[in-house]
């Protein structure tokens, strides 16, 4: 079960950031939102990698 939430949120953190790419955010401010959302539960290189995949 926890796997699968964990897969969920990475799916939601991939959309959103394709969504904020979308409005026009730039990666440093893409970043920094993803940071304050989910820093607690990811690393700032985890956060880059997903930047990439999106």
């Amino acid at each position: 079960m926890q796997r699968g939430i964990a897969s969920a949120t990475v799916s939601g953190i991939k959309k959103l950031i394709a969504a904020l790419k979308d409005f026009g955010g730039n990666d440093e401010q893409i970043l920094n939102r993803l940071e304050k959302d989910y820093g607690d539960q990811f690393s700032i290189d985890e956060l880059k990698d997903f930047m990439k995949q999106a």
